[in-house]
C-alpha cells in the first residue's frame, strides 16, 4: 500500500462510484491507467452535476495555462484538451488529486468519462499500487 494516507482519496472515489451507479458501466483503460464509461451526450447534465459536486476544478482549453504545474502536466499526459473537453479535478493535496477527463466524441452522440488518480510525491511503484486501489474500488 502506498505510504501516505488514501483514506480521502478512496472515500471521495466511492463516493463518485455510488452516485453513478447503475447508471453507466465501468472499464479499465490502460492507456491512461484510468476508470472509463461511455453515455449518451443526453445524459450530459445529470453526469456534469455529479462530476462537479464531487470535483470543485474545471479546467479547459481557455484556462489550462492558469493551472499548476502538476495539472498542465495532466493534461498534457492526456494529450491536450481541445474544444469542448474538460478536465475535473479535486484539490490538490500531498496525498493527490482525483480527476475526471471528459471527452465528447466526434459523432455528437457520445461523451466519455475518466477517472484516475494523480500522487506526484509516489513512486512509481507506490502509484502502481494506487491505481490497483483505483481499480478495486471500481470493481475493475
Amino acid at each position: 500500500m502506498p505510504n501516505h494516507n488514501t483514506l480521502k482519496i478512496e472515500q471521495s472515489c466511492r463516493q463518485l462510484i455510488k452516485s453513478f451507479e447503475k447508471q453507466i458501466s465501468w472499464e479499465w483503460d490502460g492507456r491512461f491507467e484510468t476508470a472509463l464509461a461511455q453515455f449518451n451526450v443526453k445524459d450530459k447534465e445529470w453526469a456534469h452535476k455529479i462530476i462537479e459536486n464531487h470535483m470543485g476544478n474545471i479546467w479547459v482549453a481557455e484556462n489550462k495555462k492558469d493551472a499548476p504545474a502538476v495539472i498542465k502536466d495532466t493534461i498534457k499526459s492526456l494529450g491536450g484538451l481541445e474544444p469542448g473537453q474538460k478536465l475535473y479535478t479535486s484539490a490538490i493535496d500531498d496525498n493527490g488529486l482525483i480527476l475526471c477527463a471528459w471527452w465528447p466524441w466526434g459523432n455528437g452522440e457520445t461523451i466519455s468519462i475518466r477517472i484516475g488518480i494523480i500522487a506526484d510525491s509516489l513512486s512509481e511503484e507506490e502509484n502502481k499500487e494506487l491505481d490497483q486501489m483505483l481499480r478495486t474500488w471500481f470493481n475493475l
